[in-house]
Order: C-alpha cells, then sequence, then structure tokens
C-alpha cells in the first residue's frame, strides 16, 4: 500500500514550511518514528518523524522549498503489503495533483478567496504568502503579472518595493475598448509597467564574476529577511535613548554570586520591563493587521532575543511578572542553550507581547532594534562602559534604546516608560523584591 504523508499542522497559525532538510531519500527503509525530514516555519523548527514502517517512495520537494500545510511531501510503500499496487504507482502520484486543482477551484465564487486561496494555479497567481497578497490589493498590485524572487517562483515583500500598482482602469476593463479613438492610448500606457517583469531575468542569469556569488536567504535567514522586511515596512519605528548607572546591577550580581547564585545581567532588564510594562500597557501589545487594530495584553511575556548559529531566534519567557529573579535567569539561560540547538518547543517561541534584545554581549554602544512583528516595542541592552566621575571614583553605565510603532505609542509615552525603566534598574532592589 502507498501511504502519502502531509505536512502536518504543526501549531495555530502556522500555514506553510520550508523544507531545511531531508533525512532520507528514494528506496531507503524507513522506521516508524524515525525522522524523516526537518521543516522550518516562522514559529520553529522542528524533525517530523515517519508514522509507519515501510520504504520510501518519491520525494515531491527539494530542499529550500515552501510547503503548504496539507500538502504531500513524499510517498512511502508501506510493508507487508502485497505487491499488486505497483503498477498502480503512477496512478497516486496523479492523484496527489488532482487535490491541488479541486481545492482551487472552489475559490472563483467570491473575488477575495481568489486571491487568497490559489498558489500553485499553472498560468495563475504566483506563490505569496497572505501578507503580501494583503498588501499587494491594498497597493493595487497584480500578482498575476509578476515573477517572483523566493522559492518555486514566490512573490516576497522585497518583490513588491517599487512595483508600480496597476491602473483601475486596466483592472476593470483591460481589452474591452478597441472601439473609442482614446482606447488604444490607454493600452498603450498600461504596458509601460511590462518591462520591469522581463528586467529581473537578466539579473537572474547574468553571469558572475569569480569574485562574487549568489546568497539566496534560506532557513531562519529567510525567516529573518520576511519578518524584518515586513516590520519596516508595516510599522512607522522611532527610538528613544536613555542613560542607566550599571553599578547597582553589579552589586547585585556579584552579591548572588558570593551565595552561589548565578545571575547574568539579562534577567534584571526582561524583569524591570514586566514591571514597567503595567504601568504603560500600550507598549504591551500586538498589532491585528487583518482587523487593523491593536490587541492590549495583560500578561508580560518577553521575549529575549538569542544569537544562534543559524541566526537570530527569539525565544518567549511567560508570565515574567510573576517569576522571581532568580528563576526567571535559570529560565533564559535554559532557553537559550535549547535555541542554540534547534530543540525550542513550538510554544517556547509564540506569544510574546514584548521583546529584549542584548546587543552589547558581542559589541555595541547603541543601536536602534527593529521592533518584533507584531509587537509594538523592543528594548535594546548595549555594551558596559566605564568612566571616571568629576569624583574621580569609576562608574559604569549603559545606554537603552527603546523602539516604538508610533501609530499607537507617543514620544511622551515612550520617554515616560524609559525613565520608569532607568528608576528600577538603578535601584535593583524594586526588582529582586517583586
Amino acid at each position: 500500500m502507498l501511504y502519502s504523508f502531509k505536512l502536518p499542522d504543526i501549531g495555530e497559525g502556522v500555514s506553510e514550511g520550508e523544507i531545511v532538510k531531508w533525512h532520507v531519500q528514494s528506496g531507503e527503509h524507513i522506521s516508524r518514528d524515525q525522522d524523516m525530514v526537518e521543516v522550518m516555519t516562522d514559529k520553529v523548527t522542528v524533525n517530523i518523524p515517519s508514522p509507519v514502517d515501510g520504504t520510501v517512495g518519491k520525494l515531491y520537494y527539494e530542499e529550500g522549498s515552501i510547503v503548504e500545510v496539507g500538502k504531500v511531501l513524499l510517498d512511502i510503500r508501506v510493508e507487508g503489503e502485497p505487491e499488486e499496487p505497483q503498477p498502480e504507482e503512477p496512478a497516486p502520484a496523479e492523484e496527489q495533483q488532482a487535490p491541488v486543482q479541486e481545492e482551487e477551484k472552489p475559490a472563483p465564487p467570491q473575488v477575495a478567496e481568489a486571491v487568497e486561496e490559489p498558489e500553485e494555479s499553472p498560468g495563475g497567481i504566483p506563490l505569496a504568502s497572505p501578507a503580501v497578497r494583503r498588501i499587494a490589493r491594498e497597493r493595487g498590485i497584480r500578482l498575476s503579472d509578476m515573477r517572483g524572487s523566493g522559492p518555486n517562483g514566490r512573490v516576497t515583500l522585497e518583490d513588491l518595493e517599487g512595483e508600480a500598482p496597476a491602473p483601475p482602469a486596466a483592472r476593470e476593463q483591460p481589452r474591452e475598448e478597441p472601439a473609442p479613438a482614446e482606447a488604444p492610448k490607454a493600452e498603450e500606457k498600461i504596458p509601460v509597467s511590462e518591462p520591469e517583469a522581463p528586467a529581473r531575468k537578466p539579473a537572474e542569469t547574468e553571469a558572475l564574476s569569480e569574485n562574487e556569488e549568489i546568497l539566496v536567504p534560506k532557513g531562519l535567514r529567510r525567516l529573518i529577511f520576511e519578518k524584518m522586511t515586513k516590520s519596516k515596512q508595516i510599522i512607522p519605528h522611532f527610538t528613544i535613548f536613555e542613560e542607566i548607572n550599571v553599578g547597582p546591577i553589579r552589586e547585585n550580581v556579584e552579591k548572588l554570586k558570593r551565595d552561589g547564585i548565578t545571575v547574568t545581567f539579562t534577567p534584571f532588564f526582561v524583569k524591570a520591563a514586566a514591571l514597567a510594562l503595567k504601568d504603560f500597557p500600550y507598549l504591551n501589545a500586538t498589532y491585528d493587521e487583518e482587523n487593523r487594530r491593536y490587541i492590549l495584553k495583560k500578561y508580560y511575556n518577553i521575549g529575549v532575543a538569542i544569537d544562534t548559529p543559524d541566526g537570530l531566534t527569539v525565544a518567549v519567557a511567560k508570565g515574567v511578572g510573576r517569576k522571581s529573579l532568580v528563576a526567571l535567569s535559570s529560565e533564559i539561560s535554559d532557553l537559550a542553550g535549547r535555541a542554540r540547538e534547534n530543540k525550542l518547543k513550538l510554544d517556547e517561541v509564540q506569544g510574546s507581547t514584548f521583546t529584549v534584545t542584548n546587543v552589547g554581549s558581542i559589541a555595541g554602544i547603541m543601536s536602534t532594534p527593529i521592533i518584533n512583528y507584531p509587537e509594538v516595542a523592543i528594548l535594546g541592552v548595549h555594551r558596559t562602559l566605564t568612566e571616571i566621575g568629576k569624583d574621580g571614583v569609576e562608574k559604569e553605565k549603559m545606554y537603552l534604546s527603546l523602539s516604538c510603532d508610533h501609530r499607537l505609542v507617543d514620544g511622551a509615552v515612550a520617554a515616560r516608560f524609559i525613565k520608569r525603566l532607568k528608576g528600577l534598574l538603578e535601584e535593583p532592589i524594586l526588582i529582586l523584591s517583586q
């Protein structure tokens, strides 16, 4: 019997995944629960095991391909079954193609769905995420006229940049006015945007010199690429800076260390952020793009940006307001360790309401961090600097940067928030007592 394995629903809100690595090849024997394929989504990277024993048949996608949830990934010939089905092997392969066409046919009744749903129709709308399609509609851009630069011709947010919107007349009546004298002029103007599409072809096939190479974002780098593009494209950022005295934090870290308790600087900033957010609810929110509204959160799930070999990952410490500094330090350390090994669980990268990124652990005295979409604010922590004060005493200081969504957060609100944060960090007893 031929078993066709489809990409499962990996988690809430996940509609597609990227094939990062195949652990099996066609013709290989595979056992139940043996890892078949590594799949990356915008939430997490997971290894998917085989649900059956058998022999691997056709692999439908190459590494780097984007696959929708519910699409067939590979065929497995289940062991112990008679060989009769062998002559019918081509049939299941065709059957896997048939559902694609069947899924697309119900779409035409509603125009909005026709734009949203079909992604693999030959000669139709190319591959694109729901966000890309939505932005294209808002700008009046016809995806059907575009050639995507992403995998399998996928249209990305970057492709939409600089793409001229289709004139209303071109969308509503492209070829129905040949008689009037003015119609040909309108038709002559419409093709002006057409040379842009072929213009991409030479760049794709252009020969490179020995000192050049092509880098196509894949895996985590692709997700970072798309998410950062979307954040900067949709959210109007502004950043505010503040200087804090780090000495009190250093003193408490040393005191805890003498008592056998290891705590780094990061938990102080995470905990302080949660305490300050209680007084400034507008910064503890997420943007609902579909309904053009904000959701204010009454819980404090703080994302912590972690540098991994594959790129930046944001792990989430849940319910920070209820946890002690010591417990939080242990949790963040555990999350960071597993993030670098690609072992985070789905719920450990979901649901953040505010993010803290510690740039200074490597270098950098100041930065303007990009908001972790769909949140509305992010705190940047930087390198500790030492200076000699007017009294001749050595002092440790640090700059903090707070980037906010200016549609919701006013400059005055951001200034008050960072001032509150400064007060907590310079009086760590207020953090330790919570």
